[in-house]
């Protein structure tokens, strides 16, 4: 009975249109978590909230999108059904349990739903770099990740966008014009991408696996170019005045994207695409095909937005998408400005970022990623955190506060491909793997 309800589920439609869930859960309180619980409700569906601070939202969320490409839908309302900081109260029931929080919030937000995740239901990522898979296994356990109809990842949220007041309303500003999603099990892609098509009221394409969203060439790499760009001769002290901050392009965190940025934007590129190259040379047979170089992943995601295509710098500084987004600042006396080092830039891009990265090259090989190490080490001495050692390797005793497969016992490369390839091609290596 169980098998044919797991068939029934990845089985394509034939043809019918996907008809949307009863009731969805959305596990999160940040810009994401406003909009998608106002937006499905607003469409009908029923929709919980798992957050730390249920006292602060309100019946209802109602979702701006004055000055965005969906302007003329004008605003969307949305009526909440239940709100807890107990998973108990909000995840059973509902047949989609969509997590909208930064990578390093996942594991928590996992280990609480675990528990009373009803069979068959859908779990997934708006936001899956960093090793949701991973994290999703590590969290579930081998009984309980049984218990999950498809897990999936969206490659990126679907809309650029902002609370603007906590619990009650938000902004889309940017509404993405693709969506691209990888699922486990492999075959239950097709189906996932037409519900959340259906959903999210944006085209959604398929990606061959998770790999394709972990190694994705975005905020992992383009977040600590551009901040150390800005705030490259920042002493952990200095502070700076909005006069300095815009005479060096950095109010806006791509509109004034200078080359200082995007040619170590462009290095960490390269290295990242060297680990794709690593792990192809091991396994083949993986699909990797849609870890493009980064500026052709920004022109292929929003199309005629960007405006000028000539060169990296200019690929983001035009492209209209990214034009309202402001660099994160803390404002630390009046008219002073430095780096805002709580931000979800530090304390996602590099643990939940960066360090997977460098784990990953550990894993094949340990080849020299010098841009990957610097940038590591620039944005941790003012965490207060050690995550790369001096000689260049991670420290063990943090990578627990990490998203490195080694913090989920991964420790071979078989392991890392597990959810990406079918079981019949698993255990096939190059013959020329140095592993």
């Amino acid at each position: 009975m169980l098998k044919q309800q797991m068939e029934e589920r990845i089985r394509a439609p034939g043809g019918s249109s996907p008809r949307l869930p009863r009731q969805v859960t959305v596990c999160g309180g940040g810009n994401g978590a406003h909009v998608c619980a106002g937006y499905f409700a607003w469409k009908g569906i029923k929709v919980n909230v798992l957050t730390r601070r249920p006292q602060d939202w309100a019946s209802q969320i109602n979702v701006s999108t004055e000055g965005s490409s969906w302007e003329e839908k004008g605003p969307f309302v949305g009526p909440l059904q239940r709100v807890s900081d107990d998973a108990a109260d909000v995840v059973s029931g509902s047949e989609y349990i969509i997590i909208a929080a930064p990578a390093n919030a996942h594991p928590a937000l996992l280990a609480k739903i675990a528990p009373h995740l009803d069979f068959g239901t859908t779990l997934g990522a708006l936001f899956a770099q960093g090793g949701f898979d991973w994290a999703v296994k590590h969290a579930f356990g081998p009984e309980r990740f049984k218990r999950i109809g498809v897990m999936f990842g969206l490659q990126n949220i679907p809309w650029i966008c902002k609370a603007t007041k906590y619990g009650h309303s938000a902004r889309i500003l940017g509404p993405k014009k693709q969506l691209w999603v990888a699922t486990y099990p492999v075959e239950a892609r097709e189906t996932t991408a037409g519900e959340l098509e259906g959903m999210f009221d944006i085209p959604c394409e398929t990606l061959p696996n998770f790999l394709n969203l972990t190694l994705t060439p975005s905020n992992q790499i383009i977040h600590p170019a551009r901040y150390h760009g800005v705030f490259r001769d920042w002493d952990g002290q200095r502070t700076y005045t909005r006069a300095e901050l815009e005479a060096r392009g950095g109010l806006t965190l791509y509109k004034g994207m200078d080359e200082y940025s995007a040619e170590w934007l462009a290095v960490l590129d390269n290295e990242l695409q060297q680990i794709k190259l690593a792990l192809l040379q091991q396994f083949p047979q993986l699909d990797l095909s849609f870890i493009v170089p980064i500026g052709e992943r920004i022109i292929k995601q929003y199309g005629d937005d960007v405006t000028d295509t000539s060169s990296l710098r200019r690929i983001f500084s035009s492209n209209r998408g990214y034009a309202p987004c402001l660099t994160p600042l803390k404002e630390s006396s009046p008219g002073r400005f430095q780096p805002l080092v709580n931000s979800r830039l530090f304390w996602e891009d590099i643990p939940y970022g960066l360090v997977i990265l460098k784990n990953l090259v550990e894993l094949l090989g340990n080849f020299p990623t010098p841009a990957i190490d610097f940038m590591i080490r620039w944005h941790q001495k003012f965490m207060g955190k050690e995550y790369l050692l001096a000689d260049n390797q991670l420290n063990p005793r943090l990578l627990n506060e990490t998203g490195a497969p080694n913090k989920y016992g991964i420790h071979c490369v078989e392991e890392l491909v597990e959810t990406c390839l079918p079981r019949e091609l698993l255990h096939y290596r190059h013959p020329r793997s140095r592993i």
